[in-house]
């Protein structure tokens, strides 16, 4: 039961639409028809100012960590602190209450890989920082940069179900960042 309702819980703290929450009660706009549309803690950083954008992200990184401690205190069993993981992001990316509409969850990630694997999060800002480098575009080489998870996982921990997190975690990061993706494909972004 404890398994079952940390996993719902996960969700649900990933749904929590703090993006959406803070432009209504900063600015007054929605920030789904706001900038790039994304509810997210950069979209808001533009649309809304250094505050909102700052708690917003603050919030989002507090739900990931929220969601892994609660099966890490309820659970023995390492495959409902992966799914939390999973699912809180995805809450986040696809939240039930704005109609499965979301960011792209980089924060909420972050927060996951504060309680669940601290020691990974330098590497992953290393490939973050290397692709910003190469693609003058912090945004889209944040979320190319979670393809690296599954590699950097691989090699700390030599563990199948680890590896298969973080390939889950990178799909769920890399489907949001589809559209930036595209947008170089098509020459409406450059790498400069």
């Amino acid at each position: 039961m404890n398994d079952m309702l940390s996993m719902a819980i996960a969700y649900l703290l990933g749904s929590f639409p703090t993006a959406y929450l803070m432009g209504r009660l900063f600015k007054k706009i929605d920030i789904r028809e706001t900038g790039s549309g994304n509810v997210g803690g950069m979209n808001l950083f533009r649309a809304a100012g250094f505050i909102p954008g700052l708690l917003t992200v603050l919030i989002d990184i507090g739900k990931g960590v929220l969601a892994v401690l609660l099966p890490l205190n309820w659970s023995d069993e390492p495959l409902v602190v992966f799914m939390a993981g999973l699912l809180v992001v995805l809450g986040h990316n696809y939240s039930v209450f704005l109609r499965y509409r979301g960011g792209k969850g980089l924060a909420t990630a972050l927060g996951v890989f504060i309680a669940l694997s601290p020691h990974t999060i330098p590497f992953i800002l290393l490939a973050a920082v290397c692709l910003t480098i190469a693609m003058k575009d912090l945004n889209t080489a944040f979320g190319a940069s979670a393809l690296s998870i599954p590699v950097i996982l691989f090699f700390q921990y030599h563990e199948t179900a680890w590896v298969l997190f973080g390939l889950a975690l990178a799909a769920i990061i890399t489907a949001k960042h589809v559209p930036d993706y595209q947008a170089y494909r098509q020459g409406r972004r450059k790498i400069t």
